[in-house]
């Protein structure tokens, strides 16, 4: 991650990490939602696994800066929580600069992919 300077600490833990990151683990019914903007450098594949409705795991797969990997690790979380983060909160979280918020858009474009599969299936 060159101009590790520039990332928060909480960006460089989460793309250190790169917690949820992967596919689900086979079993029970899945979804999967995704976002993608090549003029942004980002691409976002959220899969969650539902459980009366109800996600109860998810996992990404993402391609882009820093800032995007950690954004979707950030949302994965969320998710799993039963909760769905805009991409403002996304940013005020991460400290993301202004400049980053078309990729952070691309995520929450993601999760709305992944919730309207969902409300596709209910």
């Amino acid at each position: 991650m060159s101009g590790a300077g520039a990332y928060s600490p909480r960006v460089r833990a989460l793309f250190d990490a790169l917690p949820r990151s992967g596919a689900l683990p086979p079993g029970g019914l899945t979804i999967a939602g995704e976002s993608v903007a090549v003029d942004r450098g980002a691409w976002v594949r959220f899969e969650a696994r539902l459980e009366g409705g109800r996600i109860v795991d998810c996992r990404f797969r993402a391609w882009g800066c820093p800032h995007t990997l950690a954004a979707a690790a950030l949302a994965a979380g969320e998710l799993a929580e039963g909760r769905v983060p805009a991409a403002r909160w996304l940013s005020r979280e991460l400290g993301a600069p202004a400049g980053k918020m078309g990729r952070l858009l691309v995520v929450e474009d993601a999760m709305q992919s992944l919730l309207a599969e969902r409300a596709r299936v209910e």
